[in-house]
Order: structure tokens, then sequence, then C-alpha cells
């Protein structure tokens, strides 16, 4: 009897009115119930073998309902093992497979090709051992420079993968750009002045080509004349009387001068600040094309969370595949009223940021004080800055007639 339990049984429900008679009958026919227990008038639960479980069944006829809940023993335990053997093998198979897949070229993506065609470059790609259904290689320089070797107009070469994809992205002179960097020496030999762009007092000139207009100290407005590309010239000749020209060129140089900045911020009176409960789990989202197991929806029941999550693979070649490892933080929501110290910090970072945006090497902000102001619900931030930087620009210098 303990081996008919041992190598497979079933538990089961029984439900119907005046029960005592299915056991009578149990009784009457030699079936085992084990762990009968009696949870209403109207239902048993008991484990039987399982060729008593069809026996009872046919003895109890339709009078009475059995539903089998669950199966044990030996043989269902070798059942479940068989199967999943059956499916890590598979498994194991197919990321092994996906593995080796992805240690293959699979295309190759040609951008930049202008005098040069792309199929030339495919063929001494190709002579690089670089084409679809090779081999990856640990890195391409090799490759780059034989594009350079190989034809004179490429100046500049990027070979890179991006999964399966092999990435090649070359940059060639032509009769265009020979021309643009004619015209800009062109520009840069053009007689021209250096006049000041914006309002302010110079803290520093210094000129390469031209006369200085403008010393330390002197405020100058906007369009000053600040480095004059105009000589005026005087010739002696003994043959001859004495001779007063003009001779323009390119001014050049650099003025730096302190000039004021205005900026104005608005803050709220309150702000929103997260608190973690501590509270956290974990779960995974594994997408396979259009199918998605997600292990983290519906769980928690968290009224505010934050969620963080790690990639651990992307496929995107033989068939879309990802895998996330998903983090749920519970967070608590409070509010708080913003101090002067919060807008400082705010108005330095911004005032960094700007300086780093827009200022070149040499240019700083020297100081800077802010005004505040209340309105409903906001703050008014009002900040005055006092900035170095170069206010030199070009400006054409239109050729005067010697008189």
């Amino acid at each position: 009897m303990k081996f008919g339990f041992l190598k497979h049984y079933r538990k089961i429900k029984i439900e119907g009115i005046n029960l005592l008679v299915v056991i009578n009958k149990c009784i009457k026919h030699r079936i085992t119930l084990r762990n009968l227990k009696c949870r209403n008038e109207v239902e048993y639960t008991a484990e039987l073998k399982r060729e008593d479980c069809d026996r009872l069944k046919d003895i109890t006829g339709s009078k009475y309902r059995i539903t089998v809940i669950k199966e044990g023993g030996i043989l269902p335990l070798f059942k479940k093992i068989k199967y999943n053997v059956i499916t890590i093998a598979g498994a194991f198979l197919l990321g092994a497979l996906i593995f080796y897949q992805s240690l293959f070229i699979a295309e190759i993506r040609v951008d930049g090709c202008q005098s040069i065609s792309e199929a030339d470059i495919r063929e001494t790609l190709r002579s690089a051992g670089i084409y679809e259904g090779a081999r990856k290689a640990e890195n391409y320089e090799e490759a780059e420079v034989m594009l350079h070797k190989e034809y004179e107009n490429i100046t500049w070469a990027s070979i890179y993968d991006e999964g399966r994809l092999i990435n090649v992205k070359i940059s060639e002179t032509d009769s265009a750009e020979k021309d643009e960097r004619q015209e800009r020496t062109e520009e840069k030999e053009a007689p021209c002045n250096i006049v000041a762009a914006k309002a302010g007092i110079i803290e520093n000139i210094t000129p390469l080509t031209g006369n200085a207009q403008v010393e330390k100290g002197d405020y100058v407005n906007e369009g000053d004349i600040l480095i004059s590309g105009k000589f005026e010239y005087k010739t002696s000749n003994y043959s001859r009387k004495e001779e007063e020209g003009v001779m323009y060129s390119h001014a050049e140089g650099k003025v730096m001068a302190r000039v004021p900045e205005h900026f104005t911020y608005y803050f709220e009176k309150k702000k929103r600040a997260r608190e973690y409960t501590g509270n956290y789990f974990f779960g995974i989202k594994f997408k396979v094309g259009d199918l998605c197991l997600d292990t983290v929806s519906g769980r928690g029941g968290y009224e505010v969370s934050e969620t963080e999550s790690k990639e651990i693979f992307n496929i995107s070649k033989v068939f879309p595949a990802s895998l996330e490892i998903v983090k749920i933080r519970e967070v608590k929501l409070k509010e708080e009223t913003v101090s002067r110290d919060d807008i400082q910090k705010v108005v330095d970072a911004s005032l960094r940021q700007y300086q780093k945006d827009n200022m070149d090497e040499g240019e700083s902000i020297l100081e800077s004080s802010i005004e505040y102001g209340e309105t409903a619900g906001l703050i008014k931030a009002s900040v005055f800055a006092e900035t170095l930087i170069d206010i030199g620009e070009e400006r054409d210098l239109k050729k005067e007639k010697n008189k």
C-alpha cells in the first residue's frame, strides 16, 4: 500500500450530499484513503492511489463530483524532470546558436562615398577580410590603414561594429571643399577692422595686425573701432616731394573687456522631495518579438515608486529579444520650502553651465550678485554678472581712394 502511494498518488476533492456513503463504498471495495479531511458537509479532500482514483469514479458514478487537485509520487516527478531537461537543453542549444551567429558579420553599411564607389570600398574591405559572412575581428585598424593607402582622396576612415552590423564611415576631399577653404582664406585676407560686439570696459587689448584704437580702462559702445586695419603712411623721395597714402590690412587681435550680463530665473516656492521607504522588489522583463514577460507589472502596490533597470542582453538580428533586470523602490513625496541656499546653488550651477556653453578659453564670469523678488507662488531671482569676454568682431573695411 505504501509503495502504491510512493509510486503515484492523487489528491482529490469529493463534492456532494451525504459523503459518508462514499466512505462506506471505499471501505467495501478496499480503497485506501489517506489524509482524509472534511472541509464542510458537502466537501471532503483525500489522497489515494492512481488506480483507486479511477475505481472510485466508476463506483460513485455521476452522483458525486470528484476533482483531481494534485498528483504526486515518483512517476510524476520523473515526468517533470524529463520535460525540464528537454526544455533546458533546448534553451541551451538556442543560446549557443544565437551566440555562434553573433560572431559573424551579417551586414556592412558604407557611408560617406562621393568620388569613390561603394563597390570599390567593399572590394578593398573584402581583401582585408571584412565581408558578409566573415568572422568579426577584435579591431579594424589594419582595414582603415588599407583604405587610406588605397585611396588618396580619403582623409578619414572609421570602421566599427554594432552587433553583427559593420559600419564603415569615410570622408573625402573634393573640389567643393578646396573652394570653401580658398574662400575662407580670401575672407581672412580681406581688409577689415575689429569693432566692439558689445559695450564694456576694456581690460586688455592685444593687436596682432592693425593699430589699437583704445586702451585699458576705456569704455566702448557697440560698433566702436577697437583695432583699425587702416594705415596712413608717408614716402620720402629725394628726387620728388613727399607723398601721403593709405594702406588697408586685415586687422587681427584679441580685446578682452568687462561686460555686464543680466539673467532672470524663476523658482516655485515649494519643491517636491523624494524619500525612500526602504521597500523594494526585483523582477524581470523578457521580450521576444511582440511577446513580453513582465514580472513587475501589477506587483508592489506602491502609490509612488521609482524604477531602475539593467539590460542583460538585447538582440536585434535573427529575431528581436531582450532581457532586463528591474528594481522597483517605494518612495514618498513631500513638499519643502525652497531656501535661498537652494536657489544660490541652482544659480551658480546655471552660471557655470553658461560659461561652459558660451565662453571660450580665457573668458570667465568674474562676479555675480542676486536680487530676490516674490510673486504668487514664485520666487524671482535677478542675477547681475560681470563677465570678462573677447568683444572684438571683424567688420569689412571699404577701401578709400587716395586723395
